[in-house]
């Protein structure tokens, strides 16, 4: 264990890493990216399942950003009297630095070696594997970085997208909080998860034992896909019903039916047929 200024240090100067495979990176957070954060934060889409509304002036997102920026300050100066310290970075995609997100860390207890996640995207960008990649690289931060035991977080309980990627992810479901959040006045059931750093080492043992060929590879997933064109090209990118909900029947069909199992990183990363099939012949 990690003394907790040795902790603090690393939270604060260390941004997350991403296995080369995955087309984001994580950057500090900071006034810079207040133009393309407003961008996507003008979305309604993006608040379905946030308790405030959403931002329709660049000065709100300015104060949004102003406000992390003084948890992140505030806490930095005062980290040996604190539990609740937060970091907060901006995620982008490495192809072409576009601004996706942004991810971060909130509730952080020394005592109890835990620490909470959020994270938030573009929804123009829903869909193409992005949330796994973050979900990967906050773990491995979390896990193997800065040595914790406990990561968690909650989401409302109508949030079926974020559900079914934590747990792909190797979360489990540890509880519903009645009426914790409140929308616009009307309650909703908080749908609490977490997973211990126990989980997290034996969730990446497992991997594909089983080499498949491309054809059934494509035959599997155009079973799924039915409107789409399946070809050896195909990815979460180029084809539009591959979203993270189809990207998880995918992975349980090719588990099921050619007997392969992925662990939650090669989840996250076989997000193209070509990517499914390298992943089968390297596991």
């Amino acid at each position: 264990m990690l003394n907790k200024s040795d902790l603090l240090n690393k939270l604060a100067n260390i941004v997350p890493k991403i296995d080369s495979d995955l087309d984001i990176y994580f950057e500090p957070f900071s006034m810079d990216g207040l133009e393309e954060m407003y961008h996507y934060s003008k979305d309604e889409r993006l608040y379905e399942y946030f308790e405030f509304d959403r931002f329709t002036t660049i000065d709100e997102t300015k104060t949004y950003i102003e406000k992390l920026l003084k948890r992140i300050e505030g806490k930095s100066k005062s980290a040996n009297d604190s539990n609740q310290y937060s970091m907060y970075w901006f995620v982008r995609r490495k192809s072409d630095d576009f601004l996706i997100g942004t991810a971060g860390f909130t509730n952080f207890n020394y005592g109890r070696q835990s620490i909470e996640w959020g994270y938030a995207i573009d929804p123009d960008l829903w869909g193409f594997g992005f949330i796994l990649s973050i979900q990967e690289a906050l773990k491995k931060f979390t896990f193997e970085v800065l040595g914790l035991n406990r990561l968690h977080g909650i989401t409302f309980v109508e949030n079926e997208r974020t559900i079914q990627s934590v747990l792909s992810s190797g979360m489990r479901y540890e509880g519903t909080l009645r009426d914790f959040y409140c929308k616009r006045g009307v309650y909703h059931n908080g749908y609490q998860y977490g997973m211990t750093a126990k989980d997290y080492h034996e969730s990446n043992v497992a991997s594909i034992s089983v080499l498949v060929n491309m054809d059934d590879i494509i035959s599997i997933i155009s079973s799924i896909l039915t409107e789409e064109e399946i070809t050896a090209e195909s990815s979460m990118e180029n084809t539009l019903s591959w979203d993270s909900l189809n990207h998880m029947a995918i992975i349980i069909a090719l588990k099921n039916q050619l007997s392969v199992d992925f662990s939650p990183s090669e989840i996250a990363s076989s997000t193209s047929i070509k990517k499914i099939y390298k992943t089968a012949h390297e596991g």
